[in-house]
């Protein structure tokens, strides 16, 4: 049995076998990139979440839609892919069942410095990457991609944090600069919100997932990786903080725990945190599913006095 499938018009992927859904989406959109680079009859540059795939940034959607910038004004801006479906111990295959994605075509309107190679494939700049998400995405999804951006730029420690945070000092000032010289561009609001939060110390999508819902809630913005020395010895870093409310939220990924030890391990540093006078919230990726139960926590945890003053912010729910 043939076990190609098609990515793109008349070209097809010997997929990688055995392996999880997250992988097999990456190597499609790899190839998909790939291919829309290679059968171009002009010069292009992949943009947005392509760019941002081939950089290794965190997508929120393991498959997207893969965007080019092209010299002229395309004839075909949007071009249907065929659909795939993904599962865990299968190989990818074509299926109505798969989400729709396509390829997008828009005239260029980079300049030389917003252009790289990686990998060998043309990409906007991790900078340039971060702002056209901002613009042009939903903040729900291009906040991992320009938290992961920040984060490629800055290569912070999380024991050695000075040396990020003048990075940082140097690179955010360009990035907000980078969103004003853009001007009235569609989705300003948007990207001016995104970019506001931005952070390199965000260590896993999750995290940027669940701090983007807290500032959009308008609640005060927490602090990352705060760092907790134990009474009994030893420290711990806790995802997102407010040191002033004793108040941290822990954000688990499924491979966070490998084994029975782990969990048992992690709850011994929580109650050794805890007896410190600290109260915890656990957010998974399914809690980020359903926005409104989780803010509904969210605002639970949080003191009377804190949320009397929250509003939501404008863009961060666009």
């Amino acid at each position: 049995m043939d076990a190609r499938v098609q990515i793109s018009p008349g070209v097809a992927l010997l997929p990688t076998p055995g392996q999880a859904v997250w992988a097999q989406q990456r190597e499609v959109g790899l190839a998909r990139c790939v291919a829309a680079v290679h059968s171009a009859r002009s010069a292009v540059v992949l943009t947005h979440e392509a760019a941002a795939l081939v950089h290794g940034l965190w997508l929120r959607r393991g498959e997207t839609d893969i965007r080019i910038a092209v010299p002229t004004n395309p004839k075909r801006a949007r071009q249907p892919l065929a659909p795939i479906d993904f599962a865990d111990g299968s190989l990818p295959h074509l299926s109505g069942a798969g989400r729709a994605v396509s390829l997008r075509r828009r005239r260029s309107r980079l300049q030389p410095e917003d252009v790289e190679v990686v990998n060998g494939l043309p990409v906007t700049t991790l900078l340039r990457t971060a702002v056209d998400c901002a613009f042009d995405l939903p903040a729900r999804e291009s906040i991992t991609i320009v938290d992961s951006a920040m984060r490629a730029l800055c290569h912070p420690d999380r024991f050695n944090p000075q040396q990020a945070q003048s990075r940082w000092e140097h690179v955010r000032p360009q990035l907000l600069a980078a969103v004003e010289a853009e001007g009235p561009r569609r989705g300003a609001v948007r990207a001016r919100a995104v970019v506001a939060m931005a952070s390199p110390f965000s260590e896993s999508p999750g995290e940027s997932l669940t701090r983007r819902l807290v500032v959009a809630l308008g609640l005060p913005p927490p602090e990352l990786q705060y760092e907790i020395l134990l009474e009994a010895g030893g420290r711990r870093f806790l995802d997102l903080a407010w040191s002033d409310l004793r108040l941290a939220i822990e954000f688990d990924g499924r491979s966070k725990y490998s084994v029975n030890d782990d969990v048992w391990e992690e709850k011994l540093r929580q109650d050794a945190i805890g007896a410190m006078g600290w109260s915890f919230m656990r957010v998974t990726y399914a809690d980020l599913n359903d926005e409104a139960r989780l803010t509904s926590r969210v605002m639970a945890h949080m003191p009377p006095s804190v949320t009397l003053h929250a509003r939501r912010v404008p863009g961060l729910w666009e």
